[in-house]
């Protein structure tokens, strides 16, 4: 009895470990298909990160040369901008500086034209209009001076420029037209 009880303990003993075999090969299957749906997982995602960084890096290429061809565009736009800027403001110089030159000239033959009027007048008139005329001269390279001015004046200057020269100007004609108004003329 002790032998068939030793055998059926035994036997269960060995059913039990059967079992316990049975369990852990299933547990090492499962443990092996999730180690490799991880492994598997793992690679997708490593694959995926080579492919966006791919991208990104391609993208960001992209975006650089994009980039440099806005730049380049910008720097044409710019240096034509500053070309036609440059080309107005010299039509501006010469613009100013024809009517500046055009003005004086009429204030000299104006100032001529008295001189020669007060030779026929009294002395004391020709006196006061010789002297005008003295000024008007001693003012001349002044003057001049204001218009030849035109020539380097920037941008910024222009206005200014333009401002003494038509104040110079302005002078030169107030003292010709008092010295014209002395002779009656």
């Amino acid at each position: 009895m002790c032998a068939a009880l030793s055998l059926a303990a035994c036997d269960s003993g060995d059913k039990e470990r059967a079992k316990e075999q049975d369990i852990q090969h299933q547990a090492d299957l499962r443990v092996a298909e999730v180690q490799k749906q991880a492994k598997d997982q793992i690679e997708a995602a490593d694959k995926k990160i080579d492919e966006l960084t791919h991208e990104l890096a391609d993208a960001g290429a992209h975006a650089r040369t994009e980039i440099q061809e806005e730049l380049t565009k910008a720097k044409e736009d710019a240096d034509r901008l500053a070309t036609e800027a440059a080309a107005a403001l010299a039509k501006a110089r010469s613009a100013y500086k024809e009517s500046a030159n055009r003005q004086y000239g009429e204030i000299l033959h104006d100032t001529e034209e008295l001189h020669l009027k007060a030779l026929k007048a009294q002395p004391k008139v020709k006196a006061q209009i010789d002297k005008t005329v003295k000024d008007v001269s001693a003012k001349r390279a002044d003057v001049k001076k204001a218009i030849d001015a035109f020539d380097n004046a920037t941008l910024d200057t222009l206005n200014s420029t333009r401002a003494k020269v038509e104040q110079r100007l302005h002078e030169l004609r107030q003292m010709v037209h008092a010295a014209r108004a002395k002779l009656g003329a």
